[in-house]
Protein backbone atom coordinates (compact mmCIF):
# COMPACT_ATOMS: atom_id res chain seq x y z
CA UNK A 1 0.00 0.00 0.00
CA UNK A 2 1.29 3.22 -0.75
CA UNK A 3 0.35 6.95 -0.31
CA UNK A 4 1.55 10.62 0.34
CA UNK A 5 3.16 11.18 3.61
CA UNK A 6 1.07 13.60 5.81
CA UNK A 7 4.03 15.49 6.66
CA UNK A 8 4.37 16.36 2.99
CA UNK A 9 0.91 17.60 2.98
CA UNK A 10 1.93 20.89 3.81
CA UNK A 11 3.96 21.71 0.75
CA UNK A 12 0.89 20.47 -1.89
CA UNK A 13 -1.05 22.17 -3.92
CA UNK A 14 -4.92 22.42 -3.37
CA UNK A 15 -5.61 20.25 -5.98
CA UNK A 16 -2.87 17.55 -4.56
CA UNK A 17 -4.63 17.92 -1.23
CA UNK A 18 -8.26 17.76 -2.28
CA UNK A 19 -7.10 14.00 -4.10
CA UNK A 20 -5.08 12.81 -1.44
CA UNK A 21 -7.72 12.39 1.21
CA UNK A 22 -6.42 9.91 3.76
CA UNK A 23 -2.67 10.33 4.09
CA UNK A 24 -0.94 8.64 7.19
CA UNK A 25 2.27 9.25 8.91
CA UNK A 26 4.67 6.17 8.76
CA UNK A 27 4.46 5.08 12.38
CA UNK A 28 0.37 5.26 11.44
CA UNK A 29 0.72 3.32 8.46
CA UNK A 30 3.16 0.85 9.54
CA UNK A 31 0.17 0.07 12.47
CA UNK A 32 -2.63 0.13 10.19
CA UNK A 33 -0.88 -2.63 8.10
CA UNK A 34 -0.14 -4.35 11.24
CA UNK A 35 -3.69 -5.07 11.72
CA UNK A 36 -3.91 -7.07 8.86
CA UNK A 37 -0.47 -8.57 8.64
CA UNK A 38 2.62 -10.39 10.99
CA UNK A 39 5.18 -8.43 9.38
CA UNK A 40 4.94 -5.06 7.54
CA UNK A 41 8.28 -3.58 5.71
CA UNK A 42 7.56 0.03 5.18
CA UNK A 43 9.87 2.20 2.27
CA UNK A 44 9.75 5.92 1.52
CA UNK A 45 10.27 7.80 -1.63
CA UNK A 46 11.86 11.29 -2.00
CA UNK A 47 11.46 12.55 -5.78
CA UNK A 48 13.06 9.25 -7.94
CA UNK A 49 14.80 7.65 -5.01
CA UNK A 50 12.85 4.69 -2.53
CA UNK A 51 14.97 4.19 0.47
CA UNK A 52 14.17 3.18 4.21
CA UNK A 53 15.32 6.50 5.62
CA UNK A 54 13.29 8.92 8.21
CA UNK A 55 9.58 9.28 7.40
CA UNK A 56 8.82 12.55 8.48
CA UNK A 57 10.67 13.54 5.80
CA UNK A 58 9.67 11.76 2.79
CA UNK A 59 6.80 12.21 0.68
CA UNK A 60 5.46 9.15 -0.56
CA UNK A 61 5.27 6.05 1.77
CA UNK A 62 5.03 2.28 0.95
CA UNK A 63 4.18 -0.54 3.51
CA UNK A 64 4.60 -4.52 2.15
CA UNK A 65 3.17 -6.71 4.32
CA UNK A 66 3.61 -10.02 5.02
CA UNK A 67 1.65 -12.80 6.32
CA UNK A 68 -1.81 -12.31 6.92
CA UNK A 69 -3.50 -12.38 9.74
Amino acid sequence: MGMPSLESQAYASEGSKQGHVNCKTGKDLKALMLDYFHNVFMFSMNDEVVHTGFFPMSHYLFALGVGKK
